[in-house]
């Protein structure tokens, strides 16, 4: 079992810089790792910023989940056009830009 910390509003997975240049951390062991960790994230001030207020995200702004109950019932779809039919589909809000059939990179690889 593993937990996600996301936004309430978009349902976006936080990603939390690791130690390595470039790789973040996603999922927790246990909800009080995630907790931890949105709380020093919190204190540092690296929680993001809302795109259309430019106001800086609080902790109240996120909730953790359990993994599996998240994809099930939380997280929100959104729709998308295939880049190589044309066709719209739905997709989470969080795969990623190179898994995404609506991307010329899921097609090219």
């Amino acid at each position: 079992m593993s937990y996600v910390i996301y936004n309430k509003e978009t349902t976006k997975t936080l990603l939390a810089p690791a130690q390595s240049v470039g790789c973040y951390i996603e999922f927790y062991k246990t909800e009080s790792a995630a907790k931890a960790a949105l709380t020093r994230l919190d204190k540092k001030g690296k929680l993001g910023y809302e795109y259309d207020t430019e106001r800086p995200f609080v902790k109240a702004d996120f909730a953790i989940a359990e993994t599996s109950d998240f994809r099930a019932n939380i997280e929100k779809t959104v729709t998308r056009t295939n880049a190589m039919t044309g066709k719209e589909f739905q997709e989470p809000i969080n795969t990623p830009f190179s898994s995404s059939p609506s991307s010329e990179n899921y097609w090219c690889s």
